[in-house]
């Protein structure tokens, strides 16, 4: 049986990081992060919409463990190198405001060739 504290564990694994790192991120205890992924209660709606926009995964995804297969077709259908795909991993992992500034570097980069 599908259980939404298992895509959770498994979000926060991929992203490499500690029940205490991930849930500051997305604004609960650690002790309610434990919770959830022990199947002992489910996310509130604000908590699933933290894991939405930290982590840019899909509600359907995080509450039924549905991927959306269009997205995943078109990204495999861009071609990327592994550097390319190796920075959207990173970028994928980091908060807002890491994206913006990562984004701001980027194009003060291009704008001093």
């Amino acid at each position: 049986m599908f259980s939404i504290g298992e895509n959770i564990r498994k979000l926060r694994k991929t992203a490499g990081l500690t029940q205490i790192e991930f849930a500051k991120q997305i604004g609960i205890s650690q002790g309610t992060l434990s919770d959830i992924e022990q199947g002992n209660c489910n996310p509130s709606v604000d908590t699933a919409l933290s894991i939405h926009n930290h982590f840019n995964v899909t509600l359907d995804w995080l509450l039924k463990g549905k991927q959306n297969r269009s997205t995943i077709e078109q990204v495999n259908a861009l071609d990327l190198s592994e550097t390319e795909i190796r920075v959207l991993e990173v970028m994928n992992q980091l908060d807002i405001f890491e994206k913006q500034r990562v984004l701001a570097f980027a194009s003060f980069t291009l704008n001093q060739k």
